[in-house]
């Protein structure tokens, strides 16, 4: 009779402890989950650092939705970096540099040029100018979508 009572006690801790790390795994309620993979880094060193906005309004300054910092060395597999976000279904943009020299900020030249590796989301390339919100704006449905971005120097 003891057998089957630690038998039973055992088996409950196993599906409580299964549970708990399926809905760590899944996204918060009523949220997507968006895979970010990056390609193009030139070394495993410094930390990428993810923005995401989702207004022309607010389209790379300081107002964000989401900000996420990824140690290249602990989410680089077979040159990628990957990263998961979780946000609700709506549109979205996202700017992305590599901090190589891992002082926490984007270098720039003095009239603002990025020296730093920048990326945004669909690939989108500035001309004559910043960037354009419309140009990385992509929308987040109910699903699981992936934006795979190339980084490189501007």
């Amino acid at each position: 009779m003891k057998f089957l009572s630690s038998f039973r006690l055992a088996l409950c801790l196993l599906l409580i402890t299964v549970a708990s790390y399926a809905s760590e795994e899944s996204s918060p309620a009523g949220n997507t989950a968006l895979l970010v993979e990056v390609s193009g880094l030139q070394d495993a060193v410094g930390n990428i650092y993810i923005a995401v906005y989702d207004s022309d309004d607010t389209w790379l300054g300081e107002e964000t939705v989401l900000q996420r910092q990824v140690v290249i060395a602990e989410a680089r597999d077979n040159g990628l970096v990957s990263t998961q976000l979780h946000l609700p279904p709506g549109q979205y943009a996202i700017s992305i540099y590599h901090d190589s020299n891992d002082n926490g900020e984007l270098d720039t030249n003095f009239i603002g040029i990025p020296k730093e590796p920048v990326a945004l989301s669909n690939n989108a390339r500035p001309k004559f100018g910043p960037p354009k919100y419309e140009d990385a704006v992509f929308t987040l449905g109910e699903t699981l979508i992936t934006q795979r971005i190339a980084m490189e120097d501007l």
